[in-house]
């Protein structure tokens, strides 16, 4: 399955320009510390959660708690710009800033939302455009900041919007509730022994995860283990948490997109293959395109591994710096031309 098969970020942080003009249902991105992978990924979630203007000032693009007035300018100086083939139609993302000096003070718009809304001074508005028309909707929303409110429209989203999760790097699971929502989702469609068989990958000893509430009154994922032993799942190891987490976000993902950061983050070397055959098996089980990022040759070995019966299905994008522009850009293996990536240095440990 291939949702999005081409994907260029014209404006957003250090990856102006880059353009990945041919994507396939497993994709991985690597390159040098810094040249933008990372940034690769939040465009991609932006772009595919274009409907939802709230994710401009997510920590999961701002990299932090930290509030900010101004997402457009954190990100893309000024103005954000994507575009992208989404299921085989070309698609376009534009989103600018103007502060409420600049714009003679938006008003807040529509129904019920306005008392709620009117309670905040404003200051500012984001103006989205899709495919090049100023988006509209019946809701108008309002982004609380320390320095007032940020109005922005909320487009009337299209039926059957797809999934995208986007998965940082570090092997936590916390307390989310996120998380728990999703295992309790799976567990009601009965495919809780799935996932401890995705986390056996590298703790055999697992017999049952489940939630449990700690002395705070805290709901956790739990695990309990064929020796007697009942703890919380974090307590396992980072390689659990990161194989327990990866698993749910491929369900989770269905019909959609999985965009995971440092794939082997957390993972030990000599299971990376048996994660890599399972993460075909659940994109094909679940219908999610994969993308997702490394700096671990034997995470590329392992990809190429549980491709190799179908090389058209996996592309590796090497980003790089060109000396004569400045500009990131990107050489695709796949398919005929995947074997090369094995030859190249692709600089990396």
């Amino acid at each position: 399955m291939t949702l999005l098969s081409s994907f260029k970020a014209v404006h957003y942080r250090g990856i102006d320009g880059l353009s990945l003009p041919r994507l396939t249902a497993a994709n991985l991105v690597t390159g040098v510390n810094g040249i933008g992978k990372t940034a690769l990924l939040e465009a991609m979630w932006l772009f595919i959660g274009r409907y939802r203007p709230a994710l401009l000032w997510s920590e999961q693009v701002h990299r932090s708690g930290n509030q900010v007035l101004d997402p457009i300018d954190e990100l893309a100086n000024g103005l954000l710009e994507l575009h992208g083939v989404e299921r085989e139609a070309h698609h376009e993302l534009q989103a600018s800033f103007e502060h409420a000096s600049d714009t003679g003070r938006p008003i807040a718009i529509g129904g019920t939302a306005q008392e709620r809304l009117t309670q905040l001074s404003v200051a500012g508005r984001i103006d989205t455009f899709l495919d090049g028309k100023l988006a509209k909707g019946n809701i108008a929303g309002m982004q609380p900041t320390p320095w007032g409110g940020v109005l922005h429209e909320n487009p009337a989203s299209p039926p059957n919007r797809p999934n995208c999760i986007i998965s940082c790097a570090e092997p936590q699971l916390g307390k989310s509730d996120e998380y728990l929502r999703h295992y309790s989702d799976l567990t009601r469609k009965e495919g809780k022994q799935k996932l401890i068989d995705a986390v056996g990958m590298v703790r055999p000893n697992i017999r049952n995860i489940e939630i449990l509430t700690d002395e705070e009154r805290v709901s956790h994922l739990w695990a309990s283990t064929t020796d007697g032993s009942r703890l919380p799942l974090g307590d396992l190891g980072g390689g659990v948490v990161r194989a327990c987490r990866l698993f749910l976000n491929f369900f989770a993902s269905r019909d959609g997109v999985l965009l995971v950061d440092e794939m082997e983050n957390g993972i030990h070397h000599s299971v990376l293959q048996d994660v890599w055959k399972r993460a075909r098996l659940w994109m094909h089980e679940w219908n999610v395109q994969l993308m997702a990022t490394t700096h671990s040759a034997e995470c590329i070995e392992a990809a190429m591994t549980a491709f190799e019966d179908a090389p058209e299905e996996l592309s590796i994008h090497k980003l790089f710096e060109n000396e004569e522009t400045g500009e990131v850009e990107a050489t695709t293996f796949s398919g005929e031309s995947l074997e090369g990536a094995r030859d190249l240095s692709l600089e990396i440990r």
